[in-house]
């Protein structure tokens, strides 16, 4: 069974969507929390991809400039 990829730009979209909700007037209890609580885990999981992304590019970097 393969794992599903993380996807930064459709996490970050449905962030997007969950926060427009918020937004709204009328809010039930029940799927604010179940929004709540998934928005908090795409967040964490976009945390941890940006985090990845910047060593990446230090490590990059320093790969680059000791070879120059």
């Amino acid at each position: 069974m393969a794992v599903e990829q993380f996807n930064f730009t459709k996490a970050y979209q449905e962030i997007e969507e969950i926060n427009e909700w918020f937004q709204g007037e009328e809010m039930d209890l029940d799927e604010a929390l179940r929004k709540y609580e998934r928005g908090m885990e795409l967040i964490n999981k976009c945390k941890d991809r940006l985090k990845e992304a910047e060593n990446k590019f230090e490590e990059i970097k320093k790969k680059c400039s000791v070879t120059e």
